[in-house]
């Protein structure tokens, strides 16, 4: 029985880790449809971080913010920086509005001005 429930354990460890997306991202400016396939797995992945660019592009209130995005399996996640929480929930909502998207993950910060 105790071994029943370690294979269990075990399994649901492996699967959360099988769903975990981990990501680095290392390039800086503003929103671009050229990085959005770096770190894309498959060709769907590809074209829906592309479209979630340009979605991002296309946002006056984003096209300045310093963001960038990947997708794995139709897992977005966002980083980069933006000015305050209404453009951070702004931006995730946006891509978490793409036909495709399937969970959006945000690593965005939120810039903090010196008082």
């Amino acid at each position: 029985m105790k071994t029943g429930a370690y294979v269990l354990a075990t399994a649901v460890l492996l699967a959360g880790l099988n769903a975990c997306v981990i990501v680095v991202d290392e390039g800086e400016g503003d929103v671009d449809a050229t990085w959005a396939s770096s770190y894309s797995s498959t060709d769907e992945d590809s074209e829906l971080a592309r479209r979630i660019g340009h979605r991002l592009e296309a946002d006056p209130a984003l096209e300045k913010e310093d963001l960038h995005v990947q997708v794995r399996r139709g897992v977005v996640t966002l980083k980069g920086e933006v000015t305050d929480i209404q453009t951070l929930d702004r931006a995730v909502q946006t891509a978490a509005g793409v036909e495709g998207v399937r969970r959006v993950v945000s690593k965005l910060t939120v810039e903090v001005s010196p008082s």
